[in-house]
C-alpha cells in the first residue's frame, strides 16, 4: 500500500509498463533503473556482486550513507521508498554465478533485459540466455580510446530475438576481439546521458506497437550517442558537427554461424538482398555517402566498456 494517488502521480504522462531484468548495478545500470521506474516500469530487479565504494560516488545514484551497502539491495530498496509505485528487489550476486536454471528464471520472468556491467563473461551469459528464453537485451556502455574524451561516445546495442537481430556475440566478432570491458571513466553527466538513452531504447522494446518504437532501425542496432561537448578528432568522421548527437549503424553477422545465435551472413537472407554482406570487423552505418574510415579504426582499436 503506497498511500500515492495513481491518478496525480501520473497527471504529467502515462506510465509504460513492464518488468525489466538489470545485471550490473554501477553508473549506466543505477541511473537506467531510476528512470525506468519514473517511466512506469515494474517490477525492476537489479543483479550486482559489488559494494559501493568511495570512488563510485561521483557518479552513482547512491551516496555516502551507502558506502560499503552492495549496490543492488541498497539501489532497489531508494527506488522503493522514493517511488513506491515500482516494485525493486536487488539481488547481491555474480549473475556468472547463479545456477543455470536461476539465470532462465530472471530472464523469462522479465520483458526486457539490460546488461551493464564490466564483465566481458557477464555481457556474453546474459546474451546467451536472453537468446535461450527468447527476451529482448540491451547492452549499454561507453567508449575507451586515448583520442576521444572519457565517456564522450556511448553505444547502446538492442537484440530482438523475435525480428530477429545480430547479437551480442555478433557484435563482439564484429569488433575482433578489441572490445574488452574494463572500468570506465567519465563524469557523471555523461554516463546519465547513456543512461536515458538507454531507457527510450528498453522502453521501445518494451512497447513496440507505442509510437517510441519508432527509434529502433532492426537493420541497424547500435546506436552511437555523442554527449553534449566538442568533438574529439577520432570521432570527426562518424560525429561531424560538434555537441549532442546519435546515429544508428549497422552490426553485421559475422561470416561464418554466430557461437551464439548460430546466425551469419550468409544465412542471413532477409537481409541479403537489399543489404551487401559485411565482414567482421568493418562498419557499414545508416546514412548514405558518408564514410567513416576513422570511425572503424576505432571500433577495431578502441575498449568498448561498461559502466
Amino acid at each position: 500500500m503506497t498511500g500515492l494517488d495513481h491518478d496525480r502521480v501520473w497527471a504529467r504522462h502515462d506510465p509504460l509498463t513492464g518488468a525489466v531484468l538489470i545485471v550490473g548495478a554501477g553508473a549506466v545500470g543505477g541511473f537506467l533503473a531510476d528512470e525506468l521506474a519514473r517511466i512506469g516500469f515494474s517490477p525492476l530487479v537489479l543483479v550486482d556482486p559489488e559494494r559501493l565504494a568511495v570512488e563510485n560516488l561521483v557518479r552513482h545514484p547512491l551516496g555516502a550513507p551507502c558506502l560499503d551497502q552492495p549496490k543492488a539491495p541498497a539501489l532497489a530498496a531508494r527506488i522503493s521508498r522514493d517511488f513506491p509505485l515500482c516494485r525493486a528487489a536487488g539481488l547481491q550476486a555474480d549473475f556468472t554465478l547463479i545456477p543455470r536454471d536461476e539465470q532462465r528464471a530472471l530472464v523469462a520472468a522479465a520483458d526486457v533485459v539490460v546488461a551493464a556491467t564490466d564483465s566481458a563473461d557477464c555481457q556474453r551469459l546474459v546474451n546467451l540466455v536472453a537468446l535461450e528464453v527468447g527476451r529482448p537485451a540491451v547492452f549499454p556502455g561507453v567508449w575507451v580510446d586515448p583520442r576521444i574524451r572519457d565517456a564522450e561516445v556511448g553505444e547502446i546495442l538492442w537484440v530482438d530475438p523475435d525480428r530477429p537481430t545480430p547479437c551480442y556475440q555478433c557484435a563482439a566478432a564484429f569488433r575482433r576481439g578489441a572490445a574488452d570491458t574494463q572500468a570506465a571513466r567519465g563524469a557523471r553527466v555523461d554516463i546519465q546521458l547513456v543512461a536515458l538513452a538507454t531507457a527510450q531504447v528498453v522502453t521501445a522494446l518494451a512497447h513496440p506497437e507505442s509510437d517510441r518504437a519508432g527509434i529502433l532501425d532492426p537493420e541497424r542496432t547500435a546506436i552511437y550517442l555523442h554527449g553534449l561537448t566538442p568533438t574529439s578528432p577520432g570521432v570527426q568522421a562518424t560525429f561531424p558537427l560538434p555537441g549532442l548527437s546519435s546515429r544508428p549503424v549497422r552490426v553485421p553477422y559475422p561470416s561464418r554461424p554466430c557461437i551464439a545465435c548460430r546466425r551469419s551472413h550468409v544465412l542471413d537472407l532477409d537481409r541479403a538482398d537489399d543489404l551487401p554482406a559485411v565482414s567482421p570487423g568493418k562498419l557499414a552505418a545508416g546514412i548514405a555517402l558518408v564514410t567513416l574510415t576513422l570511425a572503424v579504426v576505432i571500433l577495431l582499436t578502441a575498449a568498448f566498456v561498461h559502466a
